[in-house]
């Protein structure tokens, strides 16, 4: 009987041993610092040791900050810290995908933070592996609709642009050259019912003390809101259950990039973005 349950134990061990894989880890920096320390170094070593590379499929790389420093400067320190990753893993590792992106700040809530020392816990960098294809599901979109197909694969709190929605001159009415990308983001939506979205709206503009205070003008609030809104109330008319949407307007605090001294810079900034709350 012991040497029955000896056996057992054996193979639901092994069993588990090979079900249970290490499929994600986090890399905390100092601040303002995106270098790999050798203590990083030590970490990604003895996270890859028991990993076979030819199992994962795909490994993503994601860039965080903390909400110390303006928005532009922490966009950029987020991409620096995802490069730096990234470089390290391919210069050690071979992996059949692996991708890199900068997220800016993560916006969760900490209690723990404090203005004058920021949030320890927010700037870091994820590393996620994937060891099973997404399924595919086929969705009929246009040339220009094309780079929507991105929204599904993104994982929960990354964002997409919506690169071609605009709006009349200081109003939330959609213009018509928007109605395309409208179409595809409802396509996308119903083919894949379980996704969920964050509408954000993002005004060009403003003044550099909203920027760098992160305290939103007014007015900007109310039309970066608006829009973002707008677009929600398009696609529940369009059939989108609103459980799946929210929508929440930014003003000028979180800009591409700053000054704005060409109209490509203002036309960049001037955004709707598609943030992944649940797949």
């Amino acid at each position: 009987m012991k040497l029955k349950l000896l056996i057992l134990l054996l193979i639901s061990g092994y069993s588990f041993s090979q079900i249970k894989k290490p499929d994600s880890l986090q890399l905390f920096f100092d601040n303002a610092k995106h270098t790999i320390t050798d203590s990083h170094k030590v970490q990604l070593q003895n996270f890859f040791k028991d990993i076979k590379l030819d199992e994962v499929l795909q490994i993503r790389i994601k860039g965080y900050t903390d909400f110390i420093g303006n928005h532009v400067y922490n966009n950029k320190l987020s991409k620096k810290r995802a490069k730096a990753t990234y470089i390290f893993v391919t210069n050690n590792y071979q992996f059949k995908a692996i991708a890199q992106q900068g997220l800016g700040e993560l916006d969760e809530e900490i209690a723990e933070a404090t203005i004058e020392g920021g949030n320890s816990k927010h700037r870091k960098v994820d590393l996620i592996l994937s060891y099973e294809k997404p399924k595919e599901v086929y969705v009929s979109l246009t040339r220009k609709q094309r780079y929507l197909s991105q929204l599904p694969k993104l994982t929960v709190g990354e964002k997409l642009r919506i690169q071609h929605t605009n709006f009349h001159i200081s109003t939330a009415t959609i213009t018509n050259s928007s109605k395309e990308d409208i179409e595809g983001i409802i396509k996308i939506l119903k083919a894949y019912p379980k996704l969920k979205v964050l509408i954000e709206g993002h005004v060009c503009c403003g003044g550099k003390e909203e920027y760098e205070s992160k305290i939103i003008n007014p007015d900007n609030l109310a039309l970066s809101t608006e829009r973002a809104k707008n677009i929600y109330n398009t696609l529940i008319k369009k059939g989108i259950k609103a459980n799946r949407l929210s929508y929440k307007g930014y003003g000028f605090t979180r800009p591409l990039d700053f000054p704005e001294n060409t109209i490509a810079i203002q036309r960049e900034n001037r955004r709707i973005e598609l943030k992944v709350l649940k797949k």
